[in-house]
């Protein structure tokens, strides 16, 4: 039984077995885009957190 004209049903399993080549492609552009957004959003993070340490120390050396 066909599900699509880009998938097939495993016949020992009866899964059914997805062979678009564009859309795993697409998938996986995606997930690294994903991926990229999700490290540069901690790195960002991390940059606020050290700027705002450096901002206290300058302030604490400014205020003696």
């Amino acid at each position: 039984m066909m599900a699509s004209d880009k998938s097939y049903r495993d016949q020992a399993s009866k899964a059914i077995i997805k062979t678009d080549l564009a859309a795993l492609n697409k998938y996986k552009t995606e997930r690294a885009l994903y991926r990229k957004v999700e490290k540069l959003t901690i790195e960002l993070v991390e940059i606020k957190l050290c700027l705002s340490r450096l901002n206290e120390r300058l302030e604490k050396i400014e205020n003696k």
